[in-house]
């Protein structure tokens, strides 16, 4: 059976931790990553199924790390999954905007956060490949 590959790019070690663990445990590959120029080194010479990416508030490295991730040619089809404690604070246009296909909230809900990556990458394995 296929690996497939989840990035996580959070600056904090702990979260990083916490989600490399459970990952892992449900037979995923797992790299981790800073938000900024380790993210988009790792994601160049890895390509993941898909990247699991913590939100602050607008204006943080982290948004500019996405819309980074998110205009690399390669990654255009990889989901992006949010993950922020901001929810209640950022609408999901904005979330969507910076490039991330969702959001789920911190602290974690194991089994929503793994449903939801999941099916990001049921959906994603049916798209079209980037021309």
């Amino acid at each position: 059976m296929l690996q497939l590959t989840i990035l996580i790019v959070d600056d904090t070690c702990e979260h990083r931790d916490i989600l490399r663990r459970l990952l892992q445990s449900e037979g995923y590959r797992v790299v981790e990553a800073q938000p900024g120029l380790d993210a988009l080194q790792k994601s160049r010479s890895m390509r993941p199924d898909l990247i699991l990416a913590s939100l602050s508030l607008p204006g943080h490295p982290a948004w500019d790390t996405i819309q980074q991730l998110r205009a690399q040619p390669t990654l255009s089809q990889t989901p992006i999954l949010g993950t922020t404690v901001y929810e209640t604070l950022l609408s999901r246009a904005r979330i969507r905007s910076v490039g991330c296909v969702d959001c789920v909230e911190k602290p974690f809900d194991f089994d929503y956060l793994l449903s939801s990556i999941d099916h990001l990458l049921l959906t994603s394995s049916s798209l079209p490949p980037v021309a």
